[in-house]
């Protein structure tokens, strides 16, 4: 398997960086955190937590990797706000990305690419059932303890 400590190795990440929404031309900084969890039962937990800065929600996703092969996974994400969802992920040496589609009330993915200092450029790209699309660029690092 490729390795790959973000999702696959105990610990907590932090990041930030910038939402675009359909409906507004403003771009929204935003900052997010990990916790991942050790693997138990074959599978992986992970708690993300996503502020947005000027709004007072606070978007709390639990994801759950399983069913691990070589290059790909399952993930299944559930929030207050969609309810759950799963979806396939693929794995190879610089990258992490999973995908979302055919779920009730959202459909999207999320590439996380490798850097030389071992943190992660991410972009992510959702859309709901009324046609809002949502763009995430950012970047996320280990926290040292």
């Amino acid at each position: 398997m490729v390795h790959h400590e973000f999702i696959f190795m105990p610990g907590r990440w932090v990041g930030g960086g910038k939402i675009a929404f359909s409906v507004s031309p403003e771009l929204v900084r935003f900052y997010t955190s990990w916790t991942l969890e050790e693997k138990k039962q074959n599978a992986i937990h992970a708690l993300q937590r996503v502020e947005m800065q000027s709004l007072e929600e606070v978007v709390n996703n639990k994801f759950t990797v399983y069913d691990l092969e070589e290059k790909k996974f399952k993930i299944d994400l559930e929030n207050d706000l969609i309810g759950s969802a799963t979806g396939i992920g693929i794995i190879d040496e610089k990258t992490i990305a999973w995908e979302f589609r055919g779920n009730t009330g959202i459909e999207g993915f999320e590439v996380y690419e490798l850097q030389e200092n071992g943190d992660y450029m991410l972009h992510a790209e959702y859309s709901s059932a009324e046609q809002f699309r949502t763009i995430i660029d950012g970047r996320i690092w280990k926290k040292s303890t």
